[in-house]
């Protein structure tokens, strides 16, 4: 074999060797398919210049993380406090984010920048709480820290804002000046605060650093009005409960089912209303006064039914006003819409229950179960209904909670552990148009389950506070509140409560409504001072539980 064959050969076998080489290199920067899904957050490791360092001089500053942040998500992740006059730049550097501060800086000036939740890594995992890097232009870092926790099903951020002179409630429509998110247990955490007055709210977090819009954004006061700081002071327990604006009332929308009836809808759930001037001119122009029922499985909704058949084509639906006890909620409304040229011709049919119901037996034999139809039932034969509980047979009778809708329960209340079935009998049935049931017989059944227990719970407070309330939601699917005053002895104390676990609420009721007050924030009306415990209580059933003494964290 000739000299240059042979280095030809080794040149070969050295290429293939190094192509080799940056494959497998390659292929072990990547994650091995399979295994757990990476759910752990990018961590902060450094910032250069060091984070709190002082005579801070604008330029450049580099922020660096324990893996590649996913360079999409820095848009709405970067703030900077107080605002700059000129922007900072902004830039992705895999698994850095530098920042280029304008160089005219306030003197002897905290600046902090925050990193909030909105921060990810290549996979799309969050940070799991806000972080602040803060230097000074001076010689000293304000060290000062307003912490405390937001309480809510969502996610919130909070907006604070320190004061040039006095309050005045529009300081919480303008750009806050800084913004924290709440970590999943709803902390925050503003840190590196100079001496001075503040104001913050509470803010649903997609709306987080924006202006405030309070029809449209869920937000919430605190129960002070504002907070002082002191030089390196620090104000821990500031409790926030946001929720949103009940927007006006209005008559959304209006269905006609048929040619004597249909529904009228409205944006809120309404409780203990009457309404004025409520008829239908169809189109040739007849009135008719229409009476009107709240369907009970949906509030914001109400069946109407007119005395006679209404003419086909386009009718409009008025209404004078909408009164509470004391305030009219809506006055003139209005809706347009169609009523049908054919006449209903289609059979009822049983809406609710749609399945076997279980029943747990309460403490006065219920509970009631509805029994709701498609359509109004304007006449009812007897022995329309019958029931077998096990092997015996009863005719029962019903009283209707509107036309289409009666709640359901056994003569005597329910028996533990028993079979029910509800026999409905369709040709006794006479519904507003139409036929009735399609089925001779329709059946629903019941299985009732042991007999739900009751219990008591009671305890301390440290605080009696300004008229002291204390309430218990049941933790459950739909959630039952019970609510205690507190007596002389600071004891409160609840009776015949159902089994279950509880959360646990102390609201100082400054305004004694009996209940929980938001406050407002234009006119500015502090939140009532309130508490959540941390801990849920089971109530058990036949026991008295003593809680002990609850220790508030107080603001």
């Amino acid at each position: 074999m000739t000299q240059p064959l042979i280095l030809r050969k080794l040149i070969l076998i050295i290429l293939l060797w190094i192509v080799a080489f940056l494959i497998y290199s390659c292929a072990a920067v990547a994650p091995p398919d399979g295994g757990p899904k990476d759910e752990i957050p990018p961590q902060f490791v450094s910032a250069t210049p060091k984070a709190g360092s002082l005579y801070f001089k604008g330029g450049e500053v580099s922020i660096k993380f324990s893996e590649y942040i996913g360079e999409k998500s820095i848009k709405n992740a970067i703030k900077i406090s107080p605002r700059l006059d000129s922007p900072a730049g902004i830039k992705y550097a895999d698994d850095e984010i530098i920042i280029n501060f304008p160089e005219n800086l306030l003197s002897d000036q905290t600046y902090v920048i925050t990193l909030n939740r909105n921060l990810k890594d290549e996979r799309g995992v969050a940070l799991d709480q806000s972080i602040q890097i803060a230097f000074s232009t001076g010689d000293v870092i304000d060290e000062g820290i307003i912490s405390g926790r937001v309480f809510g099903e969502d996610g919130y951020g909070v907006h604070l804002w320190k004061l040039k002179s006095g309050f005045d409630d529009s300081v919480f429509f303008t750009e806050p000046l800084y913004v924290a998110e709440a970590d999943d247990d709803g902390f925050f955490n503003f840190k590196y605060l100079a001496p001075g007055d503040y104001v913050l709210m509470g803010i649903e977090r997609s709306a987080a650093g924006a202006n405030l819009i309070p029809e449209r954004m869920a937000h919430g006061v605190s129960s002070d009005t504002l907070y002082s700081l002191g030089k390196n002071q620090i104000v821990e327990g500031v409790f926030l409960n946001p929720k949103r604006e009940t927007p006006p009332l209005k008559m959304t929308h209006g269905e006609w089912m048929g040619q004597r009836w249909g529904w009228m809808y409205f944006n809120w759930e309404l409780d203990e209303i009457t309404f004025e001037g409520l008829n239908v001119i169809d189109s040739k122009e007849t009135v008719q006064p229409l009476d009107f029922y709240q369907d009970e499985q949906d509030k914001k909704r109400f069946l109407i039914m007119a005395p006679d058949t209404l003419n086909s084509g386009k009718a409009e639906l008025r209404l004078a006003a909408v009164l509470s006890k004391v305030d009219t909620l809506l006055a003139h409304a209005k809706i347009n819409f169609r009523v049908p040229t054919k006449s209903d011709t289609t059979h009822v049919k049983q809406s609710l229950p749609k399945s076997t119901v279980t029943v747990r037996l309460e403490k006065d034999g219920g509970p009631t179960i509805p029994i709701v139809f498609s359509k109004p039932i304007m006449a009812v034969t007897d022995s329309a209904f019958f029931l077998v509980a096990d092997s015996d047979t009863v005719v029962v009778a019903f009283d209707w909670i509107n036309p289409i809708e009666i709640e359901f329960l056994p003569p005597n209340g329910w028996e533990e552990k028993t079979k029910y079935i509800l026999m409905i009998f369709a040709d006794k049935l006479t519904p507003i148009e139409g036929k009735s049931l399609k089925d001779s017989v329709n059946y629903v059944r019941f299985n009732s389950e042991k007999k739900l227990g009751y219990g008591g719970l009671s305890g301390m407070v440290e605080d009696g506070g300004v008229n002291p309330l204390i309430e218990l939601s049941a933790l459950k699917k739909e959630s039952e509140i019970f609510h205690s005053s507190v007596n002389s002895d600071l004891q409160f104390h609840f009776s015949n409560i159902p089994e279950g676990p509880y959360r646990l609420m102390i609201i100082f009721d400054r305004d004694r409504n009996g209940e929980f007050s938001y406050g407002s924030v234009h006119p500015f009306q502090p939140s009532e001072w309130f508490y959540i415990h941390p801990d849920t209580f089971d109530v058990r059933a036949n026991w008295d539980i003593d809680v002990g003494l609850i220790r508030e964290e107080r603001e």
